[in-house]
This record gives C-alpha cells, structure tokens and sequence, in this order.
C-alpha cells in the first residue's frame, strides 16, 4: 500500500502539467502593461511601479508573490522576471536543474540571481548558445541591483562559475537599458548599476 501511494505521488508530479490544462479552462493572457496591476510601494530598475511578472491570471507556477510580483515578500521566492520561450526553454537544463522550464514554455518564470548569472556566464564562455532578449525589465524590482540580493544568491547550487554574478548583473544592465528608450529609466537604471558596481 506505501509503495502504491508512492507510485501515485511520482505519477502526480509527472503528469501534473497536463491535468492542470485539462481541469483550467480558460488561461486570461494579460497582453500589455495596461491590463497589469502595479505594485503599490515596490519599484522596478527602471524607477516606475514594479509591474507584475505574472502573465497568465491561473498560472500560479512562477515562483512569484502571492500578486504576480518577483518580490521576495508574501510567497515570492525570486526577483528576475524572465520569459521562456522556445529560444530560452532550455534554461534550468542550462543552468544545472532539472529540465522544468520546459513545462512552462511561453510563460514568465521569476529566477533568482544565482541561475541567471550561471546562465550568461555559460553564454559568455561559449558553452551555451547565447540570447538576448528573455528579461522582463519592467517586472525586476530595484532591489535585485543592491548587494544584500546579489550576496543573497551569490551561490546557490554548487555549479557556479568564477565571478558568473558580474556576468549576471552586466546582462541584466545591458539588456535592460537596451530594452526602453526613456531616458529618465535609463538614468535610474545605470544609477543603481553604476552604484552596484562600487559595492561589489
């Protein structure tokens, strides 16, 4: 009988992704930034209200906050808004993990630091195929540029690469101020990185 539950548990787990769309009918797709909630007192790298990184109202899946936010407060686990698409599905394989990012393909992911980091640092050296485009800026909250954060997740798995963290934060930085062409955002942005810097 234990080994039967146990059966039923694995079975569960595996197959969960596909019995969660069976049973939820409608996924909403929150399409711009207008359909979106803001954060009331958190603000992204940009200097704006942090914008949920939650796109589908029933995915409950992203490692975020209780509201849809990458915010490490109310249930939150990670503060990197990142989206996985067929470019970016091979992200946690990259990145040491098990191959779950694969079951969230087309769907926003909060990752922490420490995988991001690993992740460009393997596009730097070569070893991975490199991309450019995965982060949803809007959704980062500022404090994933201060150094309490990026000491928080400096390590995290055991297969971090030589100072993968500048790697991380660079990309981040660039790919960010690359992404708006408000330039008050992108004084806000190079203000903390700049400051970052310093500290690091």
């Amino acid at each position: 009988m234990k080994y039967l539950f146990i059966i039923f548990i694995i079975l569960f787990y595996l197959f969960y992704p596909v019995l969660e769309n069976l049973w939820v009918e409608d996924y909403i797709k929150i399409n711009s930034l207008e359909d979106k909630n803001t954060h009331e007192t958190l603000l992204n790298i940009y200097g704006d209200p942090l914008q949920p990184c939650q796109d589908n109202t029933n995915d409950k899946r992203g490692s975020w906050d209780n509201e849809g936010y990458c915010s490490e407060i109310g249930g939150g686990v990670h503060q990197i808004c990142f989206d996985i698409n067929h470019l970016t599905k091979d992200f946690s394989k990259h990145t040491k993990q098990s191959e779950w990012s694969k079951e969230r393909l087309d769907k926003n992911h909060c990752m922490c630091l420490g995988a991001w980091a690993l992740y460009k640092a393997r596009q730097d050296k070569g070893e991975i195929e490199s991309t450019d485009n995965e982060l949803v800026c809007e959704s980062i909250p500022e404090m994933a540029l201060n150094k309490r954060y990026i000491n928080k997740w400096n390590t995290w798995n055991g297969h971090e690469l030589p100072k993968q963290i500048k790697n991380g934060v660079d990309a981040l930085y660039n790919q960010c101020y690359n992404k708006t062409n408000d330039i008050n955002k992108k004084n806000f942005l190079k203000d903390k990185y700049d400051k970052l810097l310093k500290e690091l």
